[in-house]
């Protein structure tokens, strides 16, 4: 409740976090993210924890999907989602109670949000579930900092942006939970385990701009 409450607060400056927290790359990954995605002909997309709606509407240039759909716990950043494209239809879910029968989504697409989700497990179970035989599951996500590029990122420079984040959005606790959500994740190996551990087979894995963040695509077979 704590965490929809404080997304919701911060839904008018949702996408300038992104921004800053991905130093201005979060636009060119998702669309490196669809290319990667195999395309589906007539797909029924979930973006879960979808938001602000900038992933679906980066999928629909590309995939030209028959139905959107953005899944998110915050009604006020699904507001913003249909201010970008009013075909876009919006859902208010929970992931690990995702309101959708089984095996009716082609695609499922997740940026920047299974790290806010408490029980992953359940959550990859569920995605499992609605999946139809042959979908994919594509993440995109800033996981436990490995790397040289992205520790320094993550652990030097981000908390120093804090102050001035802070003061600039006024909501300086919303953005130290997105950092320490962060450093406090799991990493991408272990992230592939549990979507294993679902019944996920792992198509690949891709490292972005030194691991500041990662593509972490998924099949049900």
């Amino acid at each position: 409740m704590q965490t929809r409450e404080m997304f919701n607060k911060i839904h008018k400056r949702y996408d300038l976090l992104n921004h800053l927290m991905s130093a201005s790359r979060d636009v060119a990954w998702r669309k490196a993210c669809c290319k990667i995605l195999p395309k589906k002909e007539n797909a029924v997309v979930l973006d879960l924890c979808g938001g602000t709606g900038d992933f679906a509407v980066a999928y629909k240039k590309t995939g030209k999907p028959k139905l959107c759909i953005v899944g998110d716990f915050a009604d006020k950043m699904l507001n913003v989602a249909a201010k970008k494209d009013p075909d876009l239809k919006l859902a208010q879910m929970d992931a690990t109670q995702i309101p959708l029968a089984d095996n009716s989504v082609d695609v499922i697409l997740n940026g920047f949000g299974m790290r806010n989700i408490p029980n992953l497990d359940l959550a990859f179970s569920e995605a499992f579930r609605v999946l139809k035989q042959g979908g994919y599951f594509a993440t995109l996500e800033f996981f436990k900092p490995e790397k040289t590029i992205s520790k320094l990122f993550y652990e030097k420079i981000a908390p120093l942006i804090i102050p001035f984040a802070g003061m600039m959005l006024s909501k300086r606790n919303a953005y130290r939970y997105l950092v320490l959500s962060i450093l406090n994740f799991i990493t991408p190996k272990q992230y592939a385990s549990k979507a294993r551990n679902a019944g996920f087979t792992l198509r690949c894995t891709k490292a972005l701009d030194g691991g500041l963040a990662h593509i972490i695509l998924l099949e049900k077979k």
